[in-house]
């Protein structure tokens, strides 16, 4: 049965869709704006959140553009409109559209959302056209999972998503007593206090989206008291782990104690993830936890001092446990409306695996030393910045835990991201936002 839209979500297409001509439409070479078709070939709309104007900044972004701008110059009679917005927006408009099957061409689905829309039959499985790809076994093990559904296949991962990396002002920590990151919670605790005397944040944080408190931090900071079988079984929702149990409350009292005891900057509700990491890169916080595409950010956003002397760390274990993994996967995916046939249909799969799999995943890596969905080798790192040295050279020691709003339900991860806002302004106690979260998984059962 497909799951119903209320009479809020159907407004909300309506709302959307009439402020769509405010959200900016990249259309590059050999394409163009408006709904009139190609004279010489098909349409395809494809929907996303890279933003032009953020490219300097965003690795992935630029990667993807790169590719879409290849592939047009390679079709010129097939034309490309290209819809973009921010990712909070873009996701409030999917999953609008997804609820009354009113879909774009091409479309970014993420991981939690695969569920919903699988249901919803808004996604064609890409299986057919996976098997004749010349590239099919050059991925990464587990990179297709979260987007397949029995044995469908119904995304690309054009991403491989790495949150609660550790990014820190070396110098600012020395200043304080701290040779580096501290290994303890009692350390980065005790930080906080020395740190608040000189005006400076502990960790910035930008939860105004409401996502990052929840994929940058919980994702790893819940696995070091629950353990992967606890999560797993949350994502399998085979009812045997639940969000009232005893460890997952204690992360969140954890989370909680984090903002009460001042680690982060007073605003962390009202700015974005962007902001804070322009806090950061301004020395106006010495430590910053994000993910994957924070390492362009700050290099392009930090000031030389603050560039020259951030260094990454991961987050520490707890109760002086060893701390060896930090949260990511492949979650986010791009995919093609079901309603499509013939040749719209061979264009779209086309566009898909040129602009998303092999090609965009050696681009990325070959270009800006990002780890990649793709099994891309023998790449030579020494002439890559320090900060991306860096990055490559932690993140090849750490285990992967699944990041929660990549891979657990969509309603529930809602349930819990707004949750932790009120979580983190003291405004609601952990047993209680447990209790919220685990009534929602509730109903998937």
């Amino acid at each position: 049965m497909k799951k119903r839209m209320s009479v809020l979500a159907v407004m909300m297409v309506v709302a959307i869709s009439l402020g769509a001509c405010g959200n900016k439409a990249d259309t590059g070479s050999g394409s163009g704006s408006g709904s009139a078709k190609a004279k010489d070939g098909v349409e395809l709309t494809i929907s996303h959140y890279y933003l032009e104007e953020e490219r300097e900044s965003n690795a992935v972004g630029d990667s993807y553009l790169k590719m879409v701008e290849q592939w047009q110059e390679e079709n010129p009679e097939i034309k490309v409109t290209q819809q973009t917005m921010s990712q909070a927006d873009y996701a409030t408009k999917i999953q609008a559209q997804a609820a009354v099957n009113e879909m774009p061409d091409i479309f970014m689905v993420k991981g939690s959302w695969v569920d919903n829309f699988a249901e919803n039959g808004v996604m064609a499985p890409i299986n057919e056209y996976m098997d004749k790809y010349e590239h099919k076994d050059q991925f990464k093990n587990g990179v297709f999972d979260v987007a397949t559904r029995d044995g469908q296949i119904y995304g690309m991962p054009n991403q491989l998503s790495l949150t609660s990396v550790v990014y820190y002002n070396e110098e600012l920590w020395k200043s304080i007593g701290y040779d580096k990151f501290p290994d303890n919670w009692e350390d980065i605790f005790a930080a906080a206090e020395k740190f608040e005397e000189q005006g400076i944040s502990t960790i910035a944080l930008g939860n105004k989206d409401k996502w990052p408190a929840e994929s940058c931090l919980l994702s790893t900071l819940g696995d070091r008291y629950t353990g992967a079988e606890w999560t797993n079984s949350i994502i399998n929702k085979d009812g045997n782990a639940k969000f009232t149990d005893e460890a997952f409350v204690k992360a969140l009292e954890h989370l909680q104690k984090m903002s009460t005891g001042k680690v982060f900057n007073p605003d962390f509700n009202t700015i974005t993830e962007t902001q804070s990491a322009e806090y950061y890169s301004q020395g106006k916080a010495a430590a910053f936890i994000s993910g994957h595409w924070s390492v362009s950010a700050i290099s392009s956003f930090a000031e030389e001092p603050v560039l020259k002397n951030t260094r990454i760390a991961i987050l520490p274990g707890i109760d002086g446990s060893k701390s060896d993994s930090i949260s990511g996967g492949c979650g986010w995916y791009f995919a093609v409306n079901k309603n499509l046939t013939g040749e719209k249909l061979d264009a779209a799969m086309d566009f898909l695996f040129k602009t998303t799999g092999y090609e965009m995943a050696k681009y990325a890596t070959e270009t800006y030393g990002m780890i990649t969905a793709g099994q891309i080798d023998d790449v030579d790192t020494t002439s890559f910045p320090q900060l991306t040295q860096d990055f490559i050279d932690i993140i090849g020691k750490v285990e992967l835990t699944p990041v929660y709003d990549l891979q657990m339900d969509g309603a529930v991860i809602e349930v819990m991201n707004t949750g932790i806002q009120d979580l983190l302004n003291n405004t609601k106690t952990p047993q209680e936002l447990a209790a919220e979260i685990q009534a929602e998984q509730d109903k998937l059962q």
